[in-house]
């Protein structure tokens, strides 16, 4: 049996919401998953997503949820990065980027350089425990883990979340940066209404549509 779906339920399944909402534009943000288990069209998609993660079985899934929980993933590699810069100039800085061909590697120098202080201690945690929450969301509509397993985990992870973001706005900046830093994309053009490239367009729209979920932070 299924457990309710209750307010602090709700809550921590919103954590993820942004990057259900772009990797299933559809999905509803209400239920456990956001797809309908009955669908076998959106169970393929969720296996798909999954796949796409290199996740095809319940183990492969608690290997991918340890390293996005532990940093692995993301944090790690932006803290050794930071930690090296932060011993730069900006001529020094200047000239490690000028020396950079791919312009992936230039754009994460370059995001890098200008968070190096302010994300010092955040990391990227906000984005690695969204995903976190996100696949193991996936993965209850395979039956790769059951959604007693999902509250346990869940309830760690947002003690975690709340203990280092202050505000809906600065946890979501967090998921969207870090989106950036992994994919390379750019951030928002304010001047555009929301559109579906990337995951501060989504963050946009999440906003409009759900605006009363993401105001109170406790």
């Amino acid at each position: 049996m299924t457990a309710d779906i209750t307010p602090q339920i709700q809550q921590q399944l919103n954590l993820s919401a942004l990057l259900l909402k772009k990797g299933h534009n559809n999905a509803n943000l209400n239920s456990w998953s956001g797809f309908d288990s009955e669908d076998q069209m959106q169970i393929k998609q969720a296996k798909r997503l999954l796949k796409l993660h290199g996740i095809t079985s319940g183990l492969h899934l608690r290997n991918s949820l340890q390293r996005y929980q532990s940093g692995q993933m993301v944090s790690n590699t932006f803290t050794k990065l930071a930690t090296e810069l932060r011993m730069d100039t900006s001529t020094t800085f200047d000239g490690k980027y000028n020396a950079l061909e791919n312009p992936k590697l230039k754009h994460k120098y370059k995001m890098v350089w200008t968070y190096r202080f302010s994300l010092k201690y955040q990391q990227f945690i906000g984005y690695e425990l969204a995903y976190y929450i996100y696949l193991m969301r996936l993965a209850t509509v395979v039956g790769y883990i059951n959604t007693d397993e999902l509250i346990l985990r869940m309830e760690d992870a947002n003690d975690t979340i709340k203990k280092t973001f202050t505000s809906w706005g600065e946890f979501h900046r967090n998921v969207c940066l870090g989106d950036e830093f992994v994919l390379g994309a750019t951030e928002q053009d304010n001047s555009k209404f929301p559109g579906t490239k990337t995951l501060w367009e989504h963050y946009q729209r999440l906003n409009v549509q759900h605006a009363n979920w993401f105001k109170t932070w406790k």
